[in-house]
């Protein structure tokens, strides 16, 4: 589905070098977000977050497939990124820069920062599932926002790769939406 989906434009959108000013800037603004574990806990799993939105709306026939089948196409794409850049996660920016940062520890921080996994997929998903389930648009496209923005609550992601993220699973929606 995504095997010829072209990420060179997307290796040339740099993040913010580490030990920087706009760097140390963005750790600056995590720390404002207050740590809210059970918003970060409810978000994590991407597939559990539309399945509970789905029940929520009511959608009767919601395919729990198609978001397992998005994860499994969209993964290669984001880790290729993630590797290109191989940006540390905040907190380990932090603590070269002599910041203090707690953050919310999740198996799903085990790769590099930029972009954000969670927030390409869930804008991906949020928008497929949008286009299946017309009266729960709105809802979708609010647990995909819910999504990337849980990854900045926890801690976990700069503001700058949840931007990259988002804008990622918008063009591999784009790349998609007329083959699906």
């Amino acid at each position: 589905m995504l095997k010829d989906f072209n990420i060179s434009s997307f290796k040339k959108i740099k993040p913010p070098a580490d030990n920087t000013y706009d760097a140390m800037q963005e750790i600056k603004e995590l720390k404002k977000i207050p740590l809210n574990k059970k918003f970060v806990k409810d978000h994590d799993s991407i597939e559990g977050a539309f399945k509970k939105t789905a029940k929520e709306q009511d959608v009767k026939d919601y395919d729990k497939n198609i978001a397992a089948k998005l994860i499994n196409n969209s993964a290669p794409v984001i880790l290729e990124l993630k590797k290109h850049f191989n940006r540390p996660r905040p907190k380990v920016s932090a603590k070269k820069m002599n910041i203090q940062i707690k953050d919310i520890e999740m198996d799903s921080m085990k790769t590099a920062s930029y972009p954000s996994g969670h927030s390409a997929q869930g804008v991906l998903i949020g928008k497929v599932l949008g286009d299946k389930y017309p009266k729960a648009k709105s809802a979708f496209a609010k647990t995909a926002k819910n999504i990337s923005y849980s990854r900045q609550v926890a801690r976990a992601h700069y503001k700058s790769d949840s931007v990259m993220g988002e804008k990622l699973g918008d063009s591999m929606y784009q790349h998609i939406k007329n083959k699906i």
